[in-house]
């Protein structure tokens, strides 16, 4: 299989997928949902012994812990074990604060099937619906999201954010996007079926549409290509040259925005992309030399100049490597208690 950008987008496909023929738009996830992407509910581990990460703590709220959302990420649903075992370990040292996780579906398959295909700028508009009819957010909530679940959070607080966010925890968000995947290698039936989707690539407007991933899809190498198609990412970004000055108010409403990066991650590339930076001809640029960041499209130096912007590491630890133990010390007692 030769590379190209769009190669390096459509990537391992499982004998599961040979059932997709028809629906190049399917075939397209099926290779998606069998690579190194999929995650089947988060990875937890109860005594990995990670180093603590060195943030302060956050503020104690008065009258008890505020309620928490949990998004999840692809290839998982709101009910899994790996996030029925967050929000039990959230609830239990809370105090019992109140716990959502959010779903597209109450249908657990259908929600999985939900993290690769639709449209996200609908998905987001029916959860911020959801989210303004829970009684128990009115007085708003803290929110953590992960892998693509921190971005869409993030989504949620520039584009609704009623009821409104406290303190939002990514971990191992794509805030930058995603811009490189492992090639196809070899005349197999695999790369066969590559080949087949090449014409098509991540910025066709049919898979930008249908395929969840495709819309967080930034290569950098078409940047231009990428402004012109992108229906999510482009957007969320605030990159094109009309700015909506919603998303940065709302951003800057937050009370900490929280990053953490899987220190061995290789599932998201570039990896610093959950810290909001970025890989360019093949320097990495920190967030605080993105234009981004410099021109403050969203808030994000905003709130890193009031001090409310903390990136850490999640140390010895690959996409969604979850100790409880590190997760209750630097996430729950840091930024929900």
């Amino acid at each position: 299989c030769r590379r190209s950008a769009h190669l390096r987008f459509v990537i391992g496909m499982a004998p599961l997928c040979v059932r997709f023929k028809a629906c190049v738009p399917v075939a397209f996830v099926c290779l998606l949902v069998s690579s190194s992407w999929l995650v089947s509910g988060s990875r937890l581990s109860g005594g990995l012994g990670l180093e603590e990460l060195k943030v302060p703590l956050a503020a104690k709220p008065l009258g008890g812990a505020p309620p928490v959302v949990l998004w999840h990420g692809m290839g998982d649903t709101y009910s899994s074990s790996g996030m029925s075992e967050i929000a039990d370990t959230i609830k239990s040292h809370t105090g019992g604060a109140f716990v959502y996780s959010v779903r597209i579906s109450d249908d657990a398959s259908k929600d999985r099937e939900f993290t690769f295909l639709g449209d996200m700028n609908a998905m987001l508009a029916q959860v911020c619906d959801d989210l303004a009819k829970i009684p128990e957010l009115q007085d708003g909530f803290n929110a953590i999201g992960f892998s693509q679940g921190g971005q869409f959070l993030r989504a949620y607080v520039q584009r609704c954010n009623k009821p409104r966010v406290k303190n939002l925890v990514t971990m191992g968000g794509q805030h930058m996007g995603v811009s490189n995947y492992p090639g196809c290698l070899g005349n197999n039936p695999v790369c066969r079926t590559v080949r087949a989707l090449l014409e098509l690539g991540a910025y066709n407007p049919a898979v930008q549409k249908r395929v969840v991933q495709a819309q967080y899809f930034r290569d950098t190498a078409q940047y231009d290509v990428y402004l012109r198609e992108s229906i999510f990412q482009a957007d969320i970004n605030n990159e094109r040259s009309q700015k909506n000055a919603t998303y940065k108010e709302n951003l800057l409403s937050l009370q900490h925005l929280v990053l953490y990066e899987f220190q061995d991650d290789i599932t998201v590339v570039p990896r610093i992309s959950s810290l909001f930076g970025e890989v360019v001809n093949g320097h990495v640029i920190p967030y605080n030399e993105t234009d981004l960041y410099k021109e403050d499209w969203i808030g994000l130096k905003g709130l890193d100049d009031a001090g409310r912007l903390f990136l850490g590491v999640v140390p010895h630890a690959v996409h969604m490597q979850i100790n409880l133990d590190w997760f209750k010390k630097n996430v729950i007692q840091q930024w929900f208690v």
